[in-house]
Order: structure tokens, then C-alpha cells, then sequence
């Protein structure tokens, strides 16, 4: 038998799970964001279709004794699989990293995941814009820094 108490209580815990999940449909960025570590592009802010650029598994780096050294990340642009990259196995840390050329413009979902478990990145949404120029010439000058 069911008091009135006990069915407040359960209506109660109802409502704060359904409020739990709008928050989280509502914050995108927190729903995505997976704990191991994001891709990122190196030095480029607006994207052109036929230009080259650097995706990096962003804070996931290995270096010294961590566990990451040497596992492979495979990135993927829209489900279509980039390349793969190893975590830097060096005493200096260092991202995964593999060569992107945008062949569509439009938007692109870039996605990674890590080691034989396929560990999921946090994806990286990026608008890529049609080319500007004929060739590379359009094209923005890569970064010295990395």
C-alpha cells in the first residue's frame, strides 16, 4: 500500500531527474564533452575547403611515464575516417596529431577516438569555408609555433 508520503517522494525524484535531464540536453557543450581529452585544430580559426591543417587530440598528451605514450587516436571528419596519430611516447608531452584537408564546405564534425577501446574524444564542430583562391595560394600560412 502506497502512502500519500511515498507518493510525493517518488513524484519528487521524478521532477529532479526530468529537470537533470533538460539541463543537459540544453548545455550541448557538457553533453559532449566525454572526459578524455578533445580535438582541436592547430593555429586556424576559419577553416577553407583545400587547405591543410593539424588536428591534435588537444589536452590528451602522453610524455614522461604517463599511460597515454604511444597510444594511437584515429580521427574522423563527418564519420569518414582522417588518419591516426600516437600520443607522444618522448619525455616532452605532446598531442596526437594527423593532417586535415577540408574537401566540402559547409559544416564538419571532427571526431577522435583513443587505443584498442576506441575511448571517445570530445568532438569539435568546425564551419568550413568554400576556398577563396585558386591552389594553396588562398590558403592561410601555417603556424610557427606548432
Amino acid at each position: 500500500m502506497t502512502t500519500p508520503r511515498m507518493r510525493s517522494a517518488g513524484l519528487g525524484a521524478t521532477v529532479v531527474a526530468g529537470a537533470g535531464a533538460v539541463l543537459l540536453a540544453l548545455m550541448p557543450s557538457a553533453a559532449a564533452d566525454t572526459g578524455f581529452g578533445n580535438v582541436a585544430i592547430e593555429g586556424s580559426v576559419n577553416p577553407q575547403v583545400g587547405c591543410s591543417y593539424t588536428l591534435t587530440s588537444g589536452d590528451l598528451v602522453g610524455g614522461g611515464s604517463s599511460t597515454l605514450n604511444g597510444q594511437p587516436v584515429t580521427f574522423f571528419d563527418n564519420g569518414a575516417t582522417i588518419g591516426t596519430g600516437k600520443i607522444s611516447e618522448s619525455l616532452i608531452p605532446g598531442p596526437a596529431k594527423v593532417s586535415w584537408t577540408p574537401k566540402t564546405a559547409g559544416q564538419h564534425v571532427l571526431t577522435a577516438t583513443m587505443g584498442s577501446s576506441a575511448v571517445a574524444l570530445t568532438p569539435l564542430t568546425e564551419q568550413v569555408s568554400p576556398s577563396t583562391s585558386t591552389g594553396s595560394a588562398g590558403c592561410p600560412l601555417p603556424s610557427i609555433s606548432g
